[in-house]
């Protein structure tokens, strides 16, 4: 295999190694696990003479917006949450109430929670400290409630099942100090990063893909049985007859970013077309940059190049790179080759010079 062809491979599979390293938790994603620990039937719709479960949860209901001006279209949803759960303590928690909240129970973390670019980061971020600290059922305020709340009550910890995989953060209940949400709320400061487009940024820093990807961490090596988180299906989520909430339109971030990615979905021809061509150019670079590597000895370049930097960070030391070696092989490779030339050979004729080099003795 020529010397070109080696770097160029090597180069590939490190790169592969460190993309796969990367975005490890996310590929666990594409396998659907939420089945397995989802909240049965017979817990959600019990029969009307069995004996009634102890609920674990709190009965409290937690909702965020940025002022208590909630909008029109979000009121009656809010309205119904409250009406069908007189027992339960509500909580409506604005912007100032929530920095407040972080800042005398999590200071911390006040910091990021500053420093988040958009407000819905710390609209996502403070339901995980409330969760774990109070307890209780959160609840997006487009999420209108449907029916009772109380059989979710039964389980130490649920999140809701998205489509096609992972689990959103729109709908949450827990006991305080569910070991799920205490990772959640370490795991903050690590996501925090610009991702440059505002509905990734979101999503992967403080939104359901970040809870998603914590959760698979969570869960990876196990979890005792009562801290197992439970999953909401999306059948008992909304749009049937037992589902516990209606969903009112309109979103409270979504952005123009957002609104455009979720629009590729109906251009699925066109995405194909153009991964094609961005795979078609992206293969024709190879190609240019192979042809470099072996024209002109590229890789020997490459080899300099990659020397210097072990010496820059300290790997190797100048005495190990040996520049003098590389040079002194340089040219001892090419007297072997000038070793195949023609070569006359130069030596002292003894017949006409034996006079002169040898004195005459026979006279003694």
């Amino acid at each position: 295999m020529r010397q070109e062809l080696k770097y160029l491979v090597y180069s590939h599979v490190a790169v592969i190694v460190v993309l796969l390293y990367l975005t490890f938790d996310l590929l666990t994603l594409a396998i659907d696990d939420a089945f397995h620990d989802a909240l049965t039937d017979a817990e959600l719709n019990p029969p009307a003479d069995a004996a009634p479960q102890t609920q674990l949860i709190p009965k409290i209901i937690h909702q965020t917006y940025k002022t208590t001006d909630i909008p029109e279209q979000w009121r009656e949803g809010q309205q119904r949450c409250i009406d069908l759960h007189p027992d339960y303590e509500y909580n409506l928690w604005t912007d100032e109430t929530a920095r407040e909240f972080i800042k005398e129970q999590y200071g911390w973390f006040l910091d990021t929670f500053d420093g988040y670019r958009y407000p819905i980061e710390r609209a996502d971020a403070v339901r995980y400290f409330l969760l774990s600290h109070y307890g209780g059922v959160y609840i997006d305020l487009d999420d209108g409630c449907r029916r009772k709340l109380d059989p979710l009550l039964t389980v130490p910890a649920f999140v809701r099942k998205t489509s096609p995989t992972g689990i959103s953060n729109d709908v949450m209940g827990s006991v305080p100090g569910h070991p799920f949400f205490a990772k959640v709320m370490k795991s903050l400061k690590k996501y925090d990063r610009n991702w440059l487009v505002p509905y990734i940024t979101i999503m992967f820093s403080t939104g359901p893909l970040f809870v998603s990807v914590i959760w698979k961490q969570y869960k990876r090596w196990g979890v005792s049985e009562n801290d197992v988180v439970r999953i909401l299906q999306p059948a008992d989520y909304k749009q049937h007859d037992n589902s516990f909430f209606l969903i009112s339109q309109g979103s409270s971030w979504h952005l123009d970013d957002a609104n455009f990615i979720k629009s590729l979905a109906h251009h699925i021809l066109a995405c194909v077309v153009l991964g094609f061509i961005v795979a078609f150019i992206v293969l024709y670079a190879e190609y240019c940059f192979y042809c470099w590597l072996c024209s002109g000895g590229g890789a020997r370049r490459i080899s300099r190049t990659l020397k210097r930097g072990l010496v820059w960070v300290g790997i190797l030391s100048k005495d190990q790179s040996q520049p003098e070696s590389m040079e002194m092989s340089s040219k001892y490779r090419r007297l072997r080759k000038d070793s195949n030339l023609p070569v006359n050979l130069i030596s002292p004729d003894l017949e006409e010079n034996s006079s002169d080099q040898y004195a005459d003795l026979s006279d003694d």
